[in-house]
């Protein structure tokens, strides 16, 4: 870690440390305590989560329904982009189809998915991978509809094949904007999965959050909610280094540094 990047991480944990101070400070004195509870209950509450082993379950069930949403989704939506991308005449009258569907609230749709899949698991995953689906097709789509033809033809006039084209022309040049879409969808599919949870469900992070509302228990909402900020800002952290390392080429192709 560079000096600079010390001194950063020092402020910002300052600024946390200042916030969670004022916090605890104006809970029960300016603002009652039942709503917005004091960061000392909420720490305690989640050490208790973490000793009992409830919150490794709660995380573990998120997590692996994001995960298994977000790859079902991301691979569907990379095939039909790149079908979709490099067919304008199919993707003229597919396209407009896929649009309408995408338009439609997400939320609104989890009753239909209960019908149909039924509640736990299978509605987690689904509802994330419905969320991831959308968000990598599209830019999958622009991404190889973005590729430069001429190099398309060069490839092909010195024998290449359709498997050349894809692998060493079209993917290569759409990945910018499907690292674009990685970054966006993978928090939306953590989201996905959490609302399925709170809408219907009896495990998860999102059903945590859910329980303790209805409960009327601020500091277990507040210890679900931080969880949850906690692993989507490690999630999101994750995603950045992934696609920095992805495109490490693209800043050597322009003579920058690796």
């Amino acid at each position: 870690m560079s000096r600079r990047s010390g001194i950063i991480a020092l402020q910002r944990l300052g600024v946390l440390v200042v916030l969670l101070a004022a916090w605890q400070l104006m809970s029960g004195r300016v603002v009652d305590d039942f709503f917005v509870s004091r960061p000392t209950d909420i720490a305690s509450t989640w050490w208790g989560w973490l000793t009992g082993g409830e919150l490794a379950t709660a995380t573990w069930s998120t997590l692996s329904a994001a995960a298994l949403g977000f790859a079902a989704g991301a691979v569907l939506a990379v095939a039909v982009g790149y079908v979709l991308g490099s067919s304008p005449r199919l993707a003229v009258v597919v396209e407009p189809f896929i649009t309408a569907v995408y338009s439609l609230p997400k939320v609104a749709l989890v009753p239909l998915f209960i019908m149909w899949f039924g509640i736990g698991k299978p509605l987690q995953v689904i509802s994330a991978a419905f969320i991831t689906f959308f968000l990598m097709f599209y830019n999958t789509f622009f991404g190889i509809r973005d590729v430069d033809a001429a190099l398309v033809d060069a490839i092909r006039v010195m024998g290449g094949t359709r498997r050349d084209v894809a692998l060493r022309v079209r993917l290569p040049s759409a990945l910018v904007w499907v690292s674009a879409g990685l970054k966006i969808s993978v928090p939306q599919a953590l989201i996905g999965v959490v609302v399925a949870e709170m809408l219907a469900s009896d495990q998860g992070l999102g059903y945590l959050v859910q329980h303790n509302a209805s409960q009327f228990n601020a500091a277990g909402t507040f210890a679900a909610l931080a969880t949850l900020l906690v692993i989507g800002l490690a999630v999101d952290r994750l995603v950045g280094l992934a696609t920095r390392r992805a495109l490490l080429w693209k800043n050597i192709d322009k003579g920058g540094a690796p």
